[in-house]
């Protein structure tokens, strides 16, 4: 199993400094990690150049893009047609980085008066059944996330959000069922929609179909994106289960919040490295 981490994490500084993608590689590199979550951007005029230079920068420092994340329209809410165009071109670019997932959000969809999980599959489906014939013609699959209520929108019945229950992830994977879907599991988001006492019994439901993920955790109920074992997770727990399913992905760090200094980054990513080996560890030995 290879050790992965979200490069555009490392790439942010402090008050708003950005580093650049060959520094945060090395730091990537340096680190241990193996392998990448990363799409470039996509919305720059020299996209196509670009994005190909990046790949060269990454695999020279012997590093993969192991996965890319597609945007989403949950807060923006663009116009349909502007938000299509901006997701194809984000995985045309993933395909150029030789991404194996592309992991989405499919919650792109507001209830008005009535929550109707078939409904909301089924443009779902419509909506995503392009992009999963792009992918699996680029030799990528497209992997959903599983989410949670953030209680931001209109609740009906305890729900606004599709894919936050474990039945919705694997109603929409079987729409699809014999093209290249699969799940990508948010240990994090899990924590928050299902608890500490459920998000096992979750994780079991949806294993067969995980194909790589999300790895942070927290505490009382905030997505707080942080280190395993800083938080409440069971992660002994979760990676015998891994195991026990036969889970073949890789592990792969989402951080979000809070900047390092330059002076600490090196720090915090060998702290990063060994705690993503250890957990393979945890992997290998159940």
């Amino acid at each position: 199993m290879k050790l992965g981490i979200d490069l555009g994490y490392v790439m942010k500084g402090r008050g708003g400094a950005l580093r650049t993608v060959e520094e945060a590689v090395k730091l990537c590199a340096d680190a241990g990690f193996d392998c990448l979550d990363y799409v470039s951007d996509y919305k720059r005029g020299d996209w196509q150049t670009n994005t190909l230079r990046e790949r060269e920068i990454i695999e020279r420092a012997g590093l993969f893009v192991e996965q890319s994340h597609a945007p989403y329209n949950r807060y923006d809410r663009a116009p349909v047609e502007l938000f299509g165009a901006e997701m194809r071109r984000s995985f045309e670019a993933a395909a150029l980085l030789g991404a194996r997932h592309m992991v989405v959000h499919a919650d792109e969809y507001t209830p008005v008066d009535h929550w109707n999980p078939e409904e909301i599959a089924a443009q779902m489906y419509e909506f995503y059944a392009p992009l999963v014939e792009f992918a699996g013609a680029h030799d990528m699959d497209v992997a959903f996330e599983n989410l949670f209520e953030d209680h931001c929108f209109k609740e009906i019945d305890g729900c606004s959000r599709y894919c936050s229950r474990v039945e919705e992830i694997l109603c929409l994977l079987e729409r699809f069922k014999g093209a290249p879907v699969s799940c990508c599991w948010d240990f994090g988001h899990a924590k928050c929609a299902y608890g500490t006492d459920k998000m096992l019994g979750a994780l079991e439901k949806a294993a067969p179909y995980v194909s790589c993920t999300h790895v942070h955790d927290n505490y009382y109920g905030h997505d707080l994106h942080i280190l395993p074992f800083m938080g409440e997770t069971d992660w002994e727990a979760h990676m015998a289960l891994l195991k026990r399913q036969g889970y073949q992905g890789q592990m792969t760090f989402e951080f979000v919040y809070g900047r390092f200094p330059d002076a600490l980054m090196p720090a915090f990513m060998t702290m990063a490295a060994q705690t993503g080996r250890y957990l393979i560890d945890l992997f290998d030995r159940a």
